[in-house]
């Protein structure tokens, strides 16, 4: 896929910049999931911005209600200007009559830390068209991916440690949460730890569970290992409650995929979790990964909980904990 030519220039720039001069560069500026979409007015005023929309206003998928992936900014061109140039995420979409075909590029942190731009340029309306039509997923998934990842970069400087240290002591691999989330509980090979409010609730959990050699990626199995591990684990106040997968129709509603994450792939899980014959709820993601080595299956888990407000930025912080997930010396 080639780049377009101006960010190959701002690579260079990035890249041969002097340390003393990188280290001079500004924090970036921006709400969570706050998106700045730069767009010529021609392609705003085309039915192109129907599909602007759809990747940038898309659902998330696994949310109890529909939320867009981003809040988006949107400025033309022509007003884009120096106040602008330090928003944490900004995609840029315009024509360029000299370019043969349909280019994109990404850079990163160019004059802002931390910061992702993607630039999608083409020679015509038609070609950018069917350009962004065939690449949506590929640029919400940059974008979407680099804010998770500058949340993740975040918890790693300011996390609870006591926690941490329980998480590798508990189940043998460290992980690093929010602040708030102080209360935690330890079962055998499991760890749960979270907020304990009653609004924007953050909960973490970490287990480790044997692993058969097969293929990770089947949901029915995924289900039942997690309701499993969850009904012995997380029970409710009264004998016949516990957390379990949410089904519609006898069946979960789930959203999952294999990705990869620091070069290991792993089975990504999005859905709702409730306790049975309680009245609690909410969204989850969860991320397995193989130890083939020992033999075992690292399932990271997050889920929220909050009735009264949206959840898609309280689900990105708990994604972005599980993403710091690393092994430790001491083993279970």
């Amino acid at each position: 896929m080639r780049l377009y030519p101006l960010l190959i220039l701002l690579f260079c720039l990035v890249s041969c910049t002097p340390k003393d001069k990188k280290a001079r560069i500004v924090a970036s500026k921006g709400l969570p999931s706050e998106l700045l979409l730069v767009v010529d007015d021609k392609v705003w005023h085309s039915d192109v911005a129907d599909t602007l929309k759809a990747i940038t206003q898309g659902a998330v998928p696994g949310l109890m209600q529909e939320e867009p992936y981003f809040k988006t900014v949107r400025i033309s061109s022509q007003h884009y200007v120096q106040t602008y140039t330090t928003f944490h995420s900004k995609l840029f979409v315009r024509l360029d009559s000299s370019l043969k075909e349909a280019v994109v590029g990404v850079a990163r942190d160019v004059v802002a830390r931390p910061q992702i731009e993607v630039m999608v340029a083409a020679p015509t309306i038609d070609v950018l068209r069917k350009f962004l039509s065939e690449k949506a997923l590929y640029i919400r998934g940059i974008l979407d991916n680099a804010q998770i990842e500058m949340r993740a970069d975040d918890l790693r400087k300011h996390y609870n440690r006591d926690i941490e240290k329980k998480f590798a002591s508990a189940v043998g691999y460290g992980l690093k949460v929010p602040e708030q989330i102080r209360a935690s509980k330890i079962g055998k090979n499991f760890m749960w730890a979270g907020s304990n409010l009653n609004e924007k609730d953050l909960n973490v959990v970490l287990y480790v569970i044997p692993w058969d050699g097969k293929d990770i990626a089947d949901e029915d199995k995924f289900v039942a290992c997690r309701d499993s591990v969850m009904r012995m684990n997380i029970p409710g106040s009264n004998p016949d409650q516990w957390m379990q997968t949410t089904k519609i129709d006898g069946s979960p509603v789930l959203f999952s995929c294999m990705r990869e994450l620091d070069g290991q792939k792993v089975y990504e899980v999005r859905g709702l979790w409730e306790m049975r014959n309680g009245a609690l709820g909410g969204p989850f993601i969860s991320l397995t990964r193989v130890d083939s080595t020992n033999n075992k299956l690292i399932v990271a888990e997050g889920f929220v909980y909050s009735p009264s407000t949206d959840k898609r930025d309280l689900l990105r912080t708990v994604e972005a904990s599980l993403r710091t997930l690393y092994k430790t010396d001491k083993q279970k």
